[in-house]
């Protein structure tokens, strides 16, 4: 119930509603963006993280099944959040650059975070599987400036290619329609947000 309340504070407070101006809509945004939404992502990774660990015992697997996607559901929405007031057409199925605050790095830039979220890809069935898809999508769709430097742009990426190489070594989900069509948005993704140049140095390019 608590991941289900934070999931529609989230969708409140990044979407303007009727009986607020503009202005007041961006106020409480920001403020919450500032204040809150970081802790909010990080509950969302960590309930992940504990559904994999078996930290967390539910009382039934549809329960498990729940959690998780009220869980994945919340990381989405944190990513996708509205960071600088550009207010996107909703109607967009793609995003463009992921503007995350600099405090957000060492989690987006953490290993752990990527593995996480391709362990449930491949261990859970749709829509869980594909809703972690869509989370790793957006964090590969972070802007260049978050990193530091280019090597450490270089290192996230090669770690992103190295789990899509042994996704499609493996055929891993892709039997499944939604599995499949974010699969193509990572790519396309991928495409847009690195240049070729980049994706060639990367280690395992060639196998991929």
């Amino acid at each position: 119930l608590g991941l289900q309340i934070l999931n529609q504070l989230v969708d409140e407070l990044n979407i303007a509603t009727t009986g607020r101006t503009l202005t007041q809509h961006r106020k409480t945004s920001v403020s919450f963006r500032d204040l809150c939404l970081f802790k909010v992502f990080q509950l969302g990774l960590t309930t992940l993280k504990q559904l994999q660990t078996r930290q967390i015992t539910c009382s039934s697997q549809r329960q498990e099944v729940i959690l998780g996607g009220q869980a994945l559901g919340l990381t989405v929405r944190c990513l996708n959040f509205d960071f600088i007031g550009t207010n996107p057409d909703e109607s967009t199925e793609d995003v463009g650059t992921i503007q995350a605050p600099s405090n957000w790095r060492p989690v987006l830039q953490d290993p752990a975070t990527i593995e996480l979220l391709l362990d449930f890809y491949a261990n859970t069935e749709p829509p869980r599987s594909n809703k972690a898809m869509e989370a790793v999508i957006l964090i590969c769709s972070v802007r260049r400036s978050l990193f530091p430097s280019d090597k450490e742009r270089e290192a996230f990426l090669g770690r992103i290619i190295g789990g899509i190489r042994e996704l499609l070594k493996n055929q891993t989900g892709l039997q499944h329609q939604d599995n499949y069509h974010q699969f193509c948005r990572l790519l396309g993704r991928l495409k847009a947000n690195y240049q070729l140049s980049e994706l060639v140095k990367t280690e395992g390019y060639l196998e991929w």
